[in-house]
């Protein structure tokens, strides 16, 4: 018998039995089951306004996790969920999307599919949700030729400073995505997590500046799995595995006054070369598919379609 508790704070064992579940299921399905966003906060004790929902066994072992966020006032409150591999097919994942329709009471319910799994489309229509909106994971080999990237005369580039910078980056990645609630909504909390973070490199983050000493544009990248081995049994399956390095170009963004120059895609190729003269051999980013001008440049410097997550809605 399982029981889905609701609670708005998360003590450090929960949190670490829930991270437990992330990587066993990983590990099983071949994808992440949360967004970044999620296992950030996750991990930084789950402290953003959210509702946490636990499935808990008769010994009181969590064997599945929700996450509900209600903060978006214009797209409506989104879940994303996970059960461990061993207790799937119990109904468990059905008990913690019937609490958050409770919770939410009128309001459609999102939920985010991660890696677009057959059983995550079977179960979504099984309770009666509607694929929305698809995110597209692109992949390209470090080896293969990339272009020089060139600025236009008075135009330069400089690292972010993580002092600084903050509310100028704020600003511009707001101004940058206004069709993209998900990442114009960044707040000083968001970023700092982020920068807070193992992988965070600044010589992997600069700003674009013109000649009045206005940023106007930015590239950010990240690198996942660098330097990540299981010395000890840490309640990995595999103890002693290493995660192959990728690079990602993480966020990129050019203020609307200043695109149709080129920057983007300048912006693009810089971070595609930073990659690689740090020993990587590949990289990925995320597209809206929906961003059809995006996707061509992208396939333009060698990019392909890898992977999908999908956004549902329930309008029942």
């Amino acid at each position: 018998m399982y029981k889905v508790s609701v609670t708005k704070s998360l003590t450090d064992i929960q949190v670490n039995e829930i991270l437990d579940i992330v990587i066993n299921s990983s590990e099983i399905d071949g994808a992440r089951p949360f967004s970044e966003h999620v296992e950030i906060h996750l991990r930084s004790g789950g402290d953003r306004p959210v509702i946490h929902l636990l499935a808990e066994d008769s010994n009181k072992k969590i064997v599945g996790y929700g996450h509900l966020d209600t903060t978006d006032l214009v797209a409506g409150p989104s879940g994303e969920l996970v059960v461990h591999p061993d207790f799937r097919l119990k109904g468990i994942a059905t008990q913690i999307v019937t609490e958050m329709k409770k919770l939410i009471g009128k309001q459609q319910l999102r939920l985010w599919s991660h890696g677009d799994t057959t059983s995550a489309r079977n179960f979504s229509n099984k309770l009666g949700f509607e694929s929305v909106r698809n995110v597209i994971q692109m992949r390209r080999s470090l080896f293969s030729p990339i272009e020089t990237f060139k600025f236009p005369l008075n135009y330069s580039l400089r690292q972010f400073d993580s002092l600084s910078d903050v509310d100028i980056f704020l600003k511009l990645n707001k101004e940058s995505f206004v069709d993209l609630p998900d990442q114009s909504s960044w707040t000083k909390q968001d970023l700092e997590l982020r920068v807070a973070e193992d992988w965070f490199s600044a010589a992997g983050f600069v700003l674009l500046e013109n000649d009045k000493k206005n940023v106007v544009g930015f590239c950010w990248t990240k690198v996942h799995g660098q330097d990540h081995k299981h010395e000890k049994d840490d309640g990995h399956k595999h103890i002693d595995h290493g995660h192959e390095p990728i690079g990602e170009l993480y966020v990129l963004g050019v203020h609307p006054s200043e695109q149709g120059k080129g920057l983007g895609k300048s912006l693009m190729l810089w971070g595609l070369n930073h990659l690689r003269r740090n020993g990587l051999d590949s990289a990925m980013l995320y597209v809206d598919s929906n961003n059809q001008k995006a996707i061509k440049i992208y396939e333009e410097v060698g990019f392909n379609f890898w992977g999908l997550d999908r956004l549902y809605r329930s309008f029942t």
